[in-house]
């Protein structure tokens, strides 16, 4: 009896021991069962994926109305802008001849001479170009990559004489 006893203990304790170790239980486990739980994953993971894309696709499209609109907008105003400057580069040039006449008007009122007053807005008008050409020539001095140019003509010289100590 005191066998038995042991022995029907010792089954117990397998028992149990089964049932506690995770390594056993699934090294027991059904493969189907393991295959549906991939699959499982899988379709979960696929369908993430789909929600991302139509996000991602909504997204995009949403991005590029956006971009469209305010490219238009942006296109409306520099229209309304393009006008506005050449209206107003009109009125400028209204203006200097206004000043020009004003300053020969001033000529003839202090000379009681015609000639002396168109003298005068001719000379205005003169000084106004003279002064516009000499801010042109400063500006065309700036335009251009001098810079750019001698720093790559340096690093040219550099690589080459990298490659003359080389050989």
């Amino acid at each position: 009896m005191a066998a038995h006893d042991k022995s029907k203990q010792q089954h117990d304790a397998s028992r149990a021991s089964a049932q506690s170790d995770p390594e056993e239980e699934s090294s027991f486990t059904d493969p189907a069962q393991d295959c549906a739980g991939v699959t499982e994953d899988f379709h979960g993971l696929l369908e993430r994926a789909e929600a991302t894309m139509t996000l991602a696709t909504a997204w995009a499209e949403n991005y590029s109305s956006l971009v469209r609109l305010e490219f238009q907008r942006t296109l409306g105003a520099g229209k309304r802008i393009v006008v506005l400057l050449l209206l107003l580069f009109f009125l400028a040039i209204a203006l200097i001849e206004s000043l020009c006449a004003g300053a020969g008007l001033l000529g003839y009122y202090f000379f009681n001479s015609i000639y002396i007053g168109f003298g005068i807005f001719v000379l205005a008008q003169l000084l106004i170009v003279t002064a516009l050409l000499l801010s042109l020539r400063k500006l065309r001095a700036l335009l251009g990559f001098e810079e750019s140019r001698k720093q790559a003509q340096q690093a040219l010289n550099d690589v080459s004489a990298l490659f003359k100590q080389a050989n």
